[in-house]
């Protein structure tokens, strides 16, 4: 972006709400040329620059005046509650693309939340505030820039050291953006080299490892070895003597069993005593429940006929209670006609007393409405009077306004004069220096444009070199980004078969699917605690994938059954179930299990037969009759269709299933539906092996595309490091064609400036000699105009007092006419009171008749209802005697029946008593079976204890079961030299000393760590080198834009302070000359006639007035498209504010200004007034005025 392209990023709004003291949405619009915005201290227009520094992304609260953040949100006042946000909008002219967006305007806002929750905006989209930085990165409008200047930033120029002056110098410059750069990089620098000091350190570590475990993972081999043969050979021992042991358990099982028996019969003679002495019993509990019941009965009808007693008592006491009540009702009614002859007497007199009294009330009712109609006539000519009195004021306070803005008037067309004649004389002193600047610019022009030729002819080669790169490094690439994705894939697609296949695995190891009962006696199996168990139906058969699904549909429950060695094993496994409460199983004794199959010769033939279920399994012979048994007699079909036909040619005597699953019973019945078809028990350890295989694949191809990506890598480093060396050249090519551009658009638009501007003075010295014509008429005018509203306001003064004198007049009839009315209102309200104290009293009398009428009533009702309530009563006494009676008679036959029930109990318990004494014969026999049988068992036990205990260790040794051993051992057929080869053994094992198994992984692990970390210390290196050469780069570049713009910014400021100061002279220079990027910057200037050693013997205004002139230097050097100035001319004295106006004024055209002040003569320079004030305490409001409009209502053209 070249620098003149930014002077068109013209402010055109600033939107602000919640923000300080402006707590509603409050906008302003500028315009090309000077926008002042003034006002009294206190209003809140420096609230205006700390909104526009705020949004572009000012940190600092120091900067905008506050303690914290949240302080910039409207705080609230006594009328407003507090805003809960503060948010500022700037828009911003983009109409030639110089910020890369392409609207045509971009705006940029802020928003900030009383929670501290902040968000940026550009055109509407959140963004950082990063992104914002560098948005007006080296435009001059950054947070750090220079468009917006105050009186500490402007005093901070001169009065700060010389190297707290770089700042503002080095975004003159335009290296803050190179800078910026150059800092990324020496951050990602120091990350480089933490990395790589990080990579070495682990790179040392494991290089003293993987010796030592090179060694270890040798020794953890051999161990293995000798430690595979120990294992065998012992577990052959082992399986020798448990095949001894075995033969002498099956001969203790047979003498149990025998005496087992012995013991059953003598049982089942005790049970069946034990049953005819429980019927006797259960008869008698019988008996003795029907004599309580009766009983109960009897005690229940005894109460109730108790009861009906005492109800029949009270009943007649309420008869004669209520004879009584009716005899006091009849006196009562013979007194209540005797009292009712006085009340109406009473009633009369009332009448006679409210009648005579109503007509009194007519007479001052009349007497009321003629006072209240006078009344009314007196206040409507007392308010006429001051109607016209008001009229009266407003017009006399009309012409006292005129008359003040008349003499404003002539004042300011004095004073309008003086200023106007000053710059006449100033224009016709700046048109001769004018003609000597627009020569040296013509010869300087022609110059740029040579050198600009040659660099664009090395920019366009370098270009073409570029491309054929940046071709390359594209294609690489891509191909690097589909070996990823596809190498991202398969490892994804790898982990999901592992992970699956753990599932499975975890879930076959526990067992997962099976009832507890057979997980239990599986457990005790496997850690020797019970033998002879061979495992459930379904881990001793295999079956394909394609039958797996029939096999299961038709083993059903029966794969839970759990296989044994013979019945005595069953017997052991049921007793433990038994013991431990864990539940049932199904155990099939390979010792006594047997099945049939299915001899139809036709069913091969038969359409869609697959096969006899049994032949379509695999399994050790040994279990070839459980396998008969459970799937001999099932057939398995391809389909329902084929299965419904079979059945019904074999006459449903068999079942069948399909390969989906679906049942055809035998009887005819069927079972079908949806069947998942996830691994099921059967087929869970196939589709481990499956699961396992596919991704020991993936893991192959994985391997062959990692070499693929590294060689696609190497191609695509190389194609890129390539084209950052183009890159560097030819960014060195672009901004040397950059200062170059903008040096000729700077001289072309200096020559534009320089014709603008003759022609600028011209026409403004002849508009200012009109205006001097204009205001000089308008001064004659205002002083004829005050003298007539002088006499007219005299006149209005006088027509004042006569109004004012009639108002009074009107006003004391009135207040004796109220008086009037108000005594006739008060013997009005007395005499209504009394009317209503008599009829009060009337009512009340006749009240009192109604309510005697009314008990008179009652009394009779009540005697009516004590007449009924007897009759009831009588009925009622007459019912409760009759059930009396009745229940009487059934307590003697409920006596009868006790007696019958009571002798047949007593012939049970004598029945009971004889069975007593044969069961206590037959318990002395049990006793004597049940002592053999438990030394026959204990003695099984020990020589079971000894098998067991083989087993056990087999466990603990090797984690085997004994089937699992069998499988592991081989015959030995010398026991003796096998137990010699045994010690052999374990003696060499011990010599290998201490041995670590998990050096062999671990070797793996930290060679191949080792082998990556490598690589990456080579490229962390690399990295490095080419960060170091970028800062090189950077570093000059800076050092060379910031010198030569640096000292186009001492000449213009020499001119420049010799133009405001009428004289002297001023230089900058670089306090170490040396180190140009660093040094301190110092400041030389000697007003006219003075000689000044140090800023500091300067007065303040001359301070404020030389950095003003640093400042203006600056701006023709680099113009910021707007600058927003806050009271930068608070110092000068009011001829230098002058001068600082007027200069701003030649600015203009590279630059829009927004000024905050309160000094008269800047404010006069401006195009457009913007006033703040503060009519509401704490709250600011603005008001746009147009100077043009101004001049108009002063009568100047």
């Amino acid at each position: 972006m070249s620098k003149w392209r930014m002077c068109s990023l013209r402010l055109r709004g600033l939107e602000i709400q919640g923000f300080k003291s402006f707590p509603d949405k409050t906008r302003l619009t500028f315009h090309d040329g000077i926008t002042a915005v003034v006002g009294p201290n206190g209003s809140g227009k420096s609230n205006i620059a700390d909104a526009v520094r705020w949004v572009l992304g000012e940190q600092s609260t120091k900067t905008l005046r506050g303690g914290r953040m949240e302080d910039v949100i409207f705080g609230g006042t006594q009328m407003r509650k507090p805003q809960g946000y503060a948010h500022v909008q700037l828009t911003i002219e983009n109409v030639d693309g110089a910020l890369p967006y392409d609207s045509a305007e971009v705006s940029v806002s802020r928003r900030l939340y009383r929670s501290g929750e902040s968000e940026y905006r550009i055109n509407g989209t959140n963004v950082r505030l990063r992104d914002v930085h560098e948005l007006f990165m080296d435009t001059g409008l950054g947070r750090d820039g220079y468009s917006i200047i105050g009186q500490g930033r402007i005093a901070e120029i001169v009065s700060a050291k010389s190297t707290q002056r770089r700042e503002i110098f080095e975004e003159a410059a335009g290296i803050s953006k190179y800078r910026y750069r150059r800092q990324e990089a020496q951050r990602r620098l120091e990350a480089a080299e933490e990395n790589l000091l990080r990579l070495r350190d682990i790179l040392a570590e494991l290089e003293a490892r993987v010796g030592p475990l090179q060694a270890q993972a040798e020794k953890a081999r051999r161990f293995l070895t000798l430690a595979e043969e120990k294992k065998t050979l012992e577990l052959s021992l082992w399986i020798a003597t448990l095949d001894r042991s075995r033969a002498l358990l099956r001969e203790q099982e047979d003498k149990i069993l025998l005496c087992k028996d012995d013991h059953d019969r003598i049982q089942a003679e005790m049970d069946a005593v034990e049953q005819r002495i429980n019927a006797l019993y259960a008869d008698m509990q019988a008996l003795s429940v029907e004599i309580d019941e009766r009983r109960a009965q009897a005690r229940t009808l005894e109460e109730e006929n108790a009861n009906s007693s005492a109800d029949i008592a009270v009943m007649q006491n309420d008869l004669a209670h209520n004879r009584a009540s009716i005899e006091q009702i009849g006196a009562e009614l013979r007194q209540a006609d005797a009292d009712g002859g006085g009340l109406d007497e009473q009633i009369r007199t009332y009448e006679t007393e409210i009648a005579d009294k109503q007509a009194s009330l007519e007479k001052l009712h009349c007497k009321q409405t003629e006072t209240q109609e006078e009344i009314a006539r007196l206040t409507a000519a007392r308010e006429d009077c001051r109607t016209r009195a008001d009229a009266l004021k407003e017009r006399r306070f009309g012409l006292t306004q005129s008359i003040q803005e008349a003499k404003l008037s002539s004042a300011s067309s004095g004073s309008l004069i003086d200023e106007t004649i000053a710059r006449l004389e100033t224009l016709r002193n700046t048109a001769s220096a004018g003609d000597e600047n627009a020569a040296q610019i013509e010869r300087e022009l022609a110059d740029c444009k040579g050198l600009l030729a040659e660099l664009l002819a090395a920019s366009e080669s370098l270009q073409n070199t570029r491309r054929g790169y940046l071709l390359r490094a594209q294609g690489r690439g891509e191909k690097l980004d589909a070996l990823k994705k596809q190498h991202a894939a398969l490892d994804e697609q790898a982990r999901g078969f592992l992970q699956k296949a753990r599932l499975l695995t975890d879930m076959e190891n526990s067992l997962e699917g099976f009832q507890s009962s057979v997980k239990y006696v599986v457990s005790q199996a496997r850690r020797g605690a019970l033998s002879g168990v061979c495992g459930p139906v379904s881990k001793l058969i295999e079956v394909d994938g394609d039958h797996a699904l029939a096999i299961e549909i038709a083993l059903g429950a029966a794969m839970q059954n759990i296989v044994v060695e013979d019945e005595t094993a069953a017997k052991r496994a049921i007793a433990m179930l038994r013991s431990s409460k864990t539940g049932r199983a199904t155990f099939l004794p390979l010792t006594t299990v047997r099945g049939g199959r299915l001899s139809e010769g036709w069913l091969s033939s038969a359409d869609g037969f697959v096969g006899v279920a049994a032949d379509l399994v695999q399994c050790d012979s040994r279990y070839n009759g459980v396998v008969a048994q459970l799937l001999g007699r099932i057939a398995i079909v391809r389909d329902i269709d084929c299965a419904v036909a079979l059945a019904r040619r074999a006459g449903y005597k068999f079942r069948i299933v399909t390969l989906d699953g679906q049942v055809v019973n035998a009887g005819g019945s069927m079972t079908g539906g949806w069947t998942a078809r996830s691994a099921g028990i059967l087929s869970r350890a196939q589709e481990i092996e499956s699961l396992r295989a596919q991704a020991k694949a993936c893991t192959g191809r994985l391997e062959q595309l990692d070499g693929e990506i590294r060689a696609v890598q190497e191609e695509l480093s190389a194609a890129q490091a390539a084209i950052s060396g183009v890159d560097g050249e030819l960014a060195t090519a672009q901004e040397d064609r950059i200062r170059c551009e903008s040096e000729q658009k700077r001289l072309l638009a200096a020559q534009a400036d320089a014709a603008r501007a003759r022609e600028q003075a011209a026409r403004e010295y002849e508009a200012l000699e009109t205006r001097l014509r204009e205001l000089r008429a308008a001064g004659v005018s205002a002083d004829g105009l005050i003298q007539e509203l002088s006499g007219q306001l005299d006149e209005v003064a006088q027509q004042l007092g006569e109004v004012n004198e009639g108002r009074d007049a009107y006003a004391s009839r009135l207040e004796q006419a109220s008086e009037a009315l108000a005594q006739v209102n008060v013997a009005a309200a007395a005499l209504e009171k009394e009317i209503d104290g008599a009829r009060l009293m009337m009512g009340q009398l006749a009240g009192q008749k109604e309510h005697r009428r009314e008990q008179e009533r009652a009394l009779k009702e009540r005697a009516a209802r004590l007449e009924e309530e007897n009759a009831a009563i009588r009925q009622r006494v007459d019912d409760l005697d009759t059930a009396r009676r009745e229940r009487a008679a059934r307590i003697e036959t409920i006596g009868t029946e006790i007696a019958e029930r009571t002798a047949r109990r007593n012939e049970c318990e004598s029945g009971t008593a004889a069975l007593r004494a044969d069961e206590k014969e037959i318990a002395a026999r049990r006793e004597t079976a049940a002592r053999e049988l438990a030394r026959l068992e204990e003695k099984k036990a020990a020589m079971q204890g000894e098998y067991d205990a083989i087993i056990a260790r087999m466990w603990d040794e090797y984690e085997v079961t004994r089937s699992q051993a069998a499988e592991l051992s081989r015959p030995v057929e010398d026991t003796p030299a096998a137990q010699r080869r045994l010690g052999e053994l374990k003696g060499k094992i011990k010599a290998l000393g201490s041995v670590n198994l998990g050096a062999i992984e671990e070797y793996d692990e930290v060679s191949e760590r080792y082998t990556f970390l490598k690589t990456q210390t080579e490229d962390a290196e690399q990295s490095r080198a080419e960060l170091l050469r970028l800062i090189e780069r950077l570093t000059c570049d800076m050092r060379a834009i910031f010198s030569e713009n640096f000292t186009k910014i001492a000449a213009n400021f020499s001119i420049v302070f010799t133009e405001l100061f009428d004289g002297g002279k001023a230089s900058l220079s670089l306090a170490d000359p040396t180190d140009v990027l660093e040094s301190g910057i110092d400041i030389f200037v000697q007003p006219p006639g003075k000689i000044i050693k140090n800023l500091s013997a300067l007065s303040g205004g001359e301070q404020a007035f030389v950095a003003i002139a640093i400042y203006f230097a600056i701006l023709k050097v680099r113009p910021s498209p707007f600058c927003l100035l806050d009271e930068i001319e608070a110092a000068l004295d009011d001829v230098n504010v002058v001068k600082y106006a007027q200069y701003l004024r030649t600015l203009c055209n590279k630059t829009q200004f927004i000024t905050i002040t309160h000094r008269r003569g800047t404010m006069e320079e401006a195009d457009v007034l913007y006033g703040v004030t503060m009519q509401e305490e704490g709250v600011s409001k603005l008001l746009e005025l147009n100077v043009g409009e101004i001049e108009g209502k002063l009568g100047i053209q």
